[in-house]
């Protein structure tokens, strides 16, 4: 039996591990803090614990494993498995993580952008299934990008095709005002107060008046970015996934309204915009697809 593969997804905050087959996630996925390890050494043997929990909860053999794959904040290069200077999670820049990964369990491992992981997931299982032309944006601790070529990953000449979220916006980049502390930084320029993304959300739902407001910009702001890669990738579809897309409600038609004034006439009947369905599992279900 060796149709089993491990998608581990790698974020800002948590880590989410998964068994996988035929694109569906087995059980559960296995879940711990990144705060939980000092560094990326302890982070490695976290996740190498978690995968003994997970095979022997399972009655597996780690030989029923066939490969090992990484969705992990970028930039990284992804054909060494080297995490780059990533400013989502510090404690693994310039660190080997697939090569470390490896060596500590013995399982060939693989490792991209966990936003193209999400990409790929949607690609092979969620509302983008099939699609020729994915793009797939991650909204949570950072501004994550991804796009599958026919049912491709397209890494580009260097592997960091699609690292859009440092480019320069306004008074700093794309990722200060499209990532959770982009909507508390919106909300506090409107209101003066210092509040959590999720509270913008709670009040949102509240139907105040300031976060609804915040939120509108924030798909304006969106939707600036979003017009640039729409343009260029005419893709069949754009799919939003992450903590902060739990907001999707409050931006849609503030995103959609300014998105399709700015691309081109054909992909502004064409392109379809959606929520992720798959949630987490997405870039679970595309790490584990690597190859």
């Amino acid at each position: 039996m060796k149709n089993i593969s491990v998608g581990i997804d790698l974020g800002g905050t948590k880590v989410s591990i998964g068994f996988v087959s035929n694109y569906e996630v087995l059980n559960n996925p296995e879940r711990f803090f990144i705060s939980e390890c000092r560094d990326a050494d302890a982070l490695v043997s976290h996740i190498k614990m978690s995968l003994q929990k997970m095979v022997k909860r399972s009655g597996l053999e780690w030989s029923n494993i066939s490969h090992i794959g990484v969705g992990s904040p970028g930039p990284l290069d992804y054909r060494t498995g080297v995490i780059l200077e990533t400013p989502n999670l510090k404690m693994v820049r310039n660190y080997p993580l697939g090569p470390k990964l490896e060596e500590e369990t013995g399982v060939k491992t693989f490792v991209n952008n966990d936003a193209n992981c999400f990409t790929l997931g949607e690609q092979r299982a969620g509302v983008a299934k099939n699609m020729d032309y994915v793009l797939g944006v991650t909204l949570g601790t950072g501004f994550g990008l991804g796009f599958v070529y026919n049912g491709k990953i397209f890494n580009g000449a260097t592997g960091t095709a699609l690292e859009f979220a440092l480019t320069p916006y306004k008074d700093g980049v794309f990722e200060d005002y499209i990532s959770g502390r982009g909507i508390a930084r919106i909300y506090k320029n409107l209101s003066g107060e210092q509040v959590k993304p999720i509270e913008v959300s709670r009040l949102a739902e509240k139907s105040d008046i300031t976060a609804l407001k915040a939120w509108r910009e924030f798909g304006q702001h969106f939707a600036q970015a979003l017009i640039c890669l729409v343009n260029v990738l005419d893709p069949d579809i754009i799919v939003i996934g992450g903590s902060v897309a739990k907001g999707f409600r409050f931006f849609r038609n503030s995103l959609k309204k300014y998105l399709l004034n700015g691309v081109h006439e054909r992909p502004r009947r064409n392109i379809k915009v959606e929520l992720s369905k798959l949630g987490e599992l997405a870039a679970i279900i595309g790490a584990s697809s690597l190859s």
